[in-house]
């Protein structure tokens, strides 16, 4: 698949340049796909700075298939591609699903 931009959404905006944004992404791809530089290819223009948070789920389907994995990620990179307006995001740490009620 591909970057689905309506798949990303801000969930907490920093108070200043100085503050982290906190972001949501879902997408169908695997933590493989989207960790590649310039997957979110509107980052840049869309707010996104070095260092911010992002929740990655992966699902099924868009916008609320079943979730199969979530990674907490971080934006290593901005102005990536060949516009200069993507983001590279780090591989991200796996929260597994643990339930041992």
């Amino acid at each position: 698949m591909a970057y689905v931009a309506s798949g990303l959404k801000l969930l907490n905006g920093g108070l200043s340049n100085s503050s982290m944004n906190v972001w949501l992404l879902d997408s169908t791809d695997a933590i493989a796909t989207v960790n590649t530089s310039n997957y979110i290819s509107d980052g840049v223009t869309r707010g996104m700075a070095q260092g911010d948070l992002v929740w990655v789920r992966t699902r099924a389907s868009l916008p609320a298939g079943a979730v199969s994995a979530v990674h907490i990620c971080f934006v290593l990179d901005v102005g990536t591609g060949t516009d200069g307006f993507g983001v590279d995001v780090t591989d991200g740490l796996a929260v597994t699903a643990t339930d041992t009620d």
